[in-house]
């Protein structure tokens, strides 16, 4: 049996009827330790409320057997119940046996639980205020991620309270002196109002690159007050996080990111602060601050013999160029063969669907890849599967091919 699971079906006394008082039960059993244990806690129970119910939690019906007081088997068949244990409010403590018998007593001290939870509660209560006090003050000085830290805090205390408030309803009187007191909402709502209005500043404001890496980004966080230091920063791309810093003294935060989206042109990454959701959605900052940088690669010219259909091959070049990769006719330029396949698989609505091979071949350079497609046409669901491919290995190994 779960023991503690009978404490909450005790908390249904009346303190009227409990107060002050201490509840014992000794039982004994021929059977084993864990029955004598369980109806000891029945006894108890008993002492309640003649039948008690709760779910299969517990169930009891006392029986009379030869003049002894005995409980149904509800008890001892699939629960268990080991000595020893102390429970939150019932203790279960094995007897020295009498001949073959097992013997248990259980108690429940009814002041000791209602004292006990009036201490936690009253515990919990000071920790609320003292964390509700310490994240104005933290929003106060610009201390950010202090005072959504605090708030936190604040919150988890919350569910537990409600939940110490509704066990001690049930055996105690409540007066509104066991109400929380408190503005926590009104805490999260000022710090998305401050967040709304700071400010972020990167440096250089348009980095360019010719790899996957963004280095020395200085980023500069600043509000009302001046700079903002320790604020939490993250770099996000296509929705994936990509590095995280936190601003230092001079409210500077310097990021070097790496992995990003490569290809000749602009992009973009979001620097967003790493703030639980809620708090940013507030501050209609879910996307954070936009970044552009520019890709520029060292082109590198190629002859290319393409076999396939005109769409592949043209979804091919189109492709390669975006990695600075163009293709021309002059007859110094490296030769590269390219073969790209498609094999239909199912339509779906006037969809068509297509399994896409692509391979590159020439002096130090082996480049296969594949992918699915779906369009309207042939050629659509081609170019679309070619432009899922990633050609950074392909790009890497063709300026070698190029000296570069």
């Amino acid at each position: 049996m779960n023991i503690k699971k009978i404490a909450f079906l005790l908390l249904s006394l009346s303190v009227a009827a409990f107060a002050g008082k201490v509840i014992t039960y000794t039982a004994s059993s021929v059977v084993s330790q864990e029955e004598a244990n369980n109806t000891a806690i029945a006894g108890v129970a008993k002492q309640v409320s003649s039948t008690v119910k709760a779910d299969d939690r517990l169930q009891t019906t006392d029986v009379t057997a030869n003049g002894k007081e005995t409980i149904s088997e509800t008890y001892t068949t699939s629960k268990n119940v080991k000595t020893n244990v102390d429970l939150k409010w019932i203790k279960v403590t094995p007897l020295p046996k009498e001949g073959k018998k097992f013997r248990a007593t259980a108690t429940l001290d009814v002041d000791e639980m209602t004292n006990n939870i009036r201490l936690q509660m009253a515990t919990a209560k000071e920790k609320l205020e003292r964390f509700e006090a310490a994240g104005r003050a933290a929003l106060d000085a610009s201390r950010y991620d202090e005072a959504v830290r605090n708030l936190a805090a604040a919150e988890s205390l919350l569910q537990p309270y409600a939940q110490l408030k509704a066990e001690l309803a049930k055996v105690f009187t409540l007066n509104d002196s066991y109400n929380l007191k408190h503005d926590l909402p009104g805490l999260k709502a000022a710090i998305a109002s401050r967040l709304a209005n700071i400010q972020v500043e990167a440096v250089p404001a348009l980095p360019v690159i010719d790899k996957d890496i963004i280095a020395d980004l200085n980023v500069t966080v600043t509000d009302a007050n001046g700079i903002v230091t320790d604020f939490p920063l993250k770099a996000v791309q296509n929705g994936k996080v990509l590095a995280e810093r936190r601003t230092q003294d001079q409210g500077v935060a310097l990021f070097t990111i790496q992995n990003v989206e490569f290809g000749s042109g602009k992009h973009a990454i979001s620097l967003v602060p790493n703030f639980p959701k809620d708090i940013l959605k507030a501050a209609g900052m879910t996307q954070g601050f936009v970044v552009q940088y520019e890709v520029k690669m060292p082109a590198c010219n190629v002859r290319l013999d393409c076999k396939g259909s005109a769409d592949g091959c043209k979804a091919l070049t189109d492709q390669m160029a975006k990695q600075s990769i163009f293709v021309g006719n002059d007859a110094g330029f490296p030769l590269l063969n390219a073969e790209v396949k498609s094999t239909p698989k199912s339509s779906l609505n006037q969809l068509l669907s297509f399994d896409v091979a692509v391979s590159v071949s020439g002096d130090r350079v082996s480049f296969s890849k594949t992918s699915k497609g779906v369009g309207k046409t042939e050629g659509e669901a081609v170019s679309k599967a070619i432009g899922k491919l990633k050609f950074k290995e392909l790009e890497q190994q063709v300026k070698a091919t190029c000296g570069k």
